[in-house]
């Protein structure tokens, strides 16, 4: 009775505060200036002293006008119908995060007497603070109550009693359960405040343990069974895992067969069985075409060629006989048009994908291509390639793969005499090559094209040459690490650290300038042309370097429409040698850019100027490119 008291007080005290505003007859009513949606001028906060007035205004629909607002990039923010409720909401969740269990918000909204503009008050009673006191588990199964303890221990004695903490810990209570077969568990809390303390009390009912049952599919027409069966690893009588039922399901349609998949319980037997309950299961697929033929085109830029137009066609199977095995044939042509329209390349491959090997889920795609050769105006020689590459792929978790391949390639030269073969082969890297390579990656982005949140790590090993023979002998080490983090919604900071270098072996004199790194351009340092960052020959052609260093960071927002607009910095360089590395040779581009969001990715227009330039001229320049830069 007295809180309800307590909560009435503050209500009448907060009108009591409010500044009014009249609605002359002759004027507009109240409620006809709301449903116009009036523009709003300003949002004060009072009350507050342990929340920043910019954490308020951070949970909070309403806003006041931005920069993008003051240049009329965007429309001005209106007051929506229920914005007060939701933002009241909004703001007693975030003092619940701080320990303020008892806070109490209103919020006031009236025209202003000279523009009708909506002019917002947010009061704000904050109460107690309160801190964790003694967190208790306690239940009926002693396994499920030790590890459901060590969910609860970041509920820290003498720690701000935030709401958030503690809902992660009741979630992380009932999947534990839910994986260790007791899907059926419940989970009671009771909070108990003393002082300026909170004591919380657990009680876990665990339920009776659940078994898998029988699997029942259902859409299956044209995939057999018995691959579904091995792909999903279903085994009656096991213990109940909701997360591994998850991953079954994901591994069905990480498959490529199936344009949807869904596992589900059916029934759980109410009859003990051995102590145990039985769960069956449903699982429903459609499935993919199994033969495709498909066409597809493109025109890209080159930076020594203008426009480039690419077409292939492919047609094949990616369910050949219902077992998951995949065929393919492609034939791949490149045009340089325009400027010359001429051939560029073509391109014949076959490829063959075994879904299993010893019965283990190791997707292992057989490749076998064929270059012929283009005779082009600029060069006197055609070069030839036959390759046949081994590529292995396991998915270690949904967001963690492992790739390895070995690719032995053949290589013929016409048109150019014997005696400059030779020199051919070790300027431009014309060879024929055993290579092996390794490459890890861990990519927890939601989206690939627009990424607002997660990282990408990727660890590339390559060994060439040496003990799988060919004409070159060198290895090469590539690391990437980048994050996406939302910093102040809607604005993204994306930043990138990559490190590489390659480097001879085996007795190897020089490493081929196809194998070696560029740098500069849109992907890379913006602010420089295409590839012109280091090593060049005696007519400044880039002949590329052993060693590149790259770190970037950029702020994403978006302004109007499918528009964004960002702020970014490039630093890094490309050396010759590994013992030229410097870090005061390191260059800095500074610049900024305006995106349009596309169907098909990001289209950049980026302006950069180079800031630190070393021994090159200061300079600046404009991108158009596809996609971010990372």
């Amino acid at each position: 009775m007295n809180r309800h008291l307590t909560q009435v007080v503050f209500l009448v005290a907060v009108i009591g505060w409010c500044p009014h505003a009249a609605f002359p007859q002759a004027d507009i009513s109240r409620d006809t200036w709301r449903r116009r949606r009036p523009v709003v001028m300003r949002v004060d906060v009072a009350g507050n002293r342990a929340v920043s007035d910019g954490d308020v205004r951070g949970v909070m629909q309403i806003r006041t006008s931005g920069f993008s607002q003051t240049l009329g990039l965007k429309d001005k923010p209106r007051l929506l119908f229920g914005a007060e409720e939701r933002d009241e909401a909004a703001i007693r969740l975030l003092y619940r995060r701080h320990g303020f269990w008892d806070a109490k918000t209103a919020i006031s909204v009236v025209p202003d007497s000279r523009t009708q503009r909506a002019l917002v008050t947010v009061f704000i009673e904050e109460g107690t603070r309160y801190r964790w006191g003694t967190v208790n588990v306690t239940g009926d199964h002693d396994d499920l109550v030790t590890r459901s303890r060590r969910s609860a221990r970041p509920l820290k004695r003498g720690a701000a009693a935030d709401s958030t903490a503690l809902a992660v810990a009741l979630a992380g209570i009932r999947t534990l359960c839910a994986n260790r077969g007791h899907p059926q568990h419940r989970v009671a809390v009771v909070i108990s405040p003393r002082a300026d303390t909170l004591d919380v009390a657990v009680t876990l009912h665990a339920g009776p343990p659940v078994l898998l049952g029988d699997l029942t599919i259902d859409g299956a027409e044209r995939t057999r069974e018995s691959y579904i069966r091995r792909e999903i690893r279903w085994r009656p009588g096991t213990r109940y895992s909701q997360r591994r039922i998850a991953d079954d399901q994901f591994n069905v349609y990480a498959t490529g067969l199936f344009t949807f998949v869904s596992l589900e319980p059916t029934a759980v037997d109410s009859a003990d069985t051995n102590d145990h309950r039985v769960a069956d299961f449903q699982l429903r697929v459609v499935e993919r075409k199994p033969s495709f033929i498909g066409f597809r085109t493109g025109v890209g830029q080159d930076p020594d060629r203008d426009l480039t137009w690419d077409y292939a066609f492919e047609l094949g199977s990616r369910n050949w006989f219902g077992t998951g095995r995949k065929w393919s044939l492609t034939a791949q042509s490149g045009f340089v048009v325009v400027t010359d329209w001429r051939v560029l390349h073509h391109r014949f491959a076959a490829s063959y994908t075994e879904p299993r090997v010893l019965n283990v889920r190791l997707p292992t795609t057989l490749t076998v291509a064929f270059e012929p050769g283009v005779r082009s105006a600029k060069q006197d020689y055609s070069v030839e390639r036959w390759s046949a590459e081994l590529n292995v792929t396991r998915r270690i978790r949904r967001i963690s793969q492992l790739w390895s391949s070995l690719v032995f390639e053949r290589v013929k030269i016409f048109g150019i005499a014997e005696d400059r073969q030779a020199a051919l082969i070790a300027e431009e890297g014309i060879s024929q090559k055993r290579r092996w390579s390794f490459i890890y990656e861990r990519d927890s982005r939601p989206s690939v094209f627009v990424p607002k949140s997660g990282s990408r790590t990727r660890i590339g090993l390559e060994y060439v040459g040496g003990l799988l023979g060919g004409e070159s002998d060198f290895y090469k080490v590539d690391l990437l690490w980048a994050r996406y983090q939302m910093i102040d919604a809607p604005t993204v900071l994306a930043t990138r650290l990559r490190l590489a270098w390659v480097k001879t072996h085996s007795g190897g004199t020089s490493v081929p300038t196809i194998d070696r790194y560029y740098a500069g351009g849109a992907n890379t340092i913006r602010g420089y042309a295409e590839n012109t960052i280091g090593p060049v020959d005696s007519t400044g052609a880039p002949t590329g370097g052993e060693v590149l260093v790259l770190a970037s960071a950029e702020l994403r927002t978006p302004v109007i429409w499918k528009f964004w607009f960002s702020i970014f910095g490039d630093m890094g360089n490309n050396w010759g040698l590994f013992r030229d590395v410097a870090l005061n040779d390191m260059l800095v581009s500074l610049g900024v850019g305006w995106h349009y969001m596309a169907p098909v990715g990001p289209i950049r227009l980026d302006y950069a100027r180079r800031v630190v330039h070393g021994g090159y001229p200061a300079s600046d320049r404009v991108h158009l490119s596809i996609l971010f830069s990372f």
